[in-house]
């Protein structure tokens, strides 16, 4: 092989391995599962805010309650 075809060679095995793994490269799909997982997350936060406001506001409550103790 003279170096011009070796040359060649290398640059075919590159671009080959590139396209073979071209199909990992799914950008959309991966667009598409953050897209769902941050619609989970907003759809959350209301919750998981009241939850928290909840517990800030009944805590002295919980205290007189529990005896003092604070909840666990």
């Amino acid at each position: 092989m003279n170096k011009r075809t070796f040359r060649h060679y290398k640059i075919a095995r590159k671009l080959a391995l590139i396209l073979a793994a071209a199909p990992l490269f799914q950008l959309s799909a991966c667009q598409t599962g953050i897209q769902q997982t941050l619609g989970g997350v907003i759809n959350a936060l209301p919750g998981a805010l009241f939850s928290v406001f909840q517990g800030i506001l009944l805590a002295p409550i919980q205290a007189l309650i529990g005896g003092g103790q604070p909840p666990m």
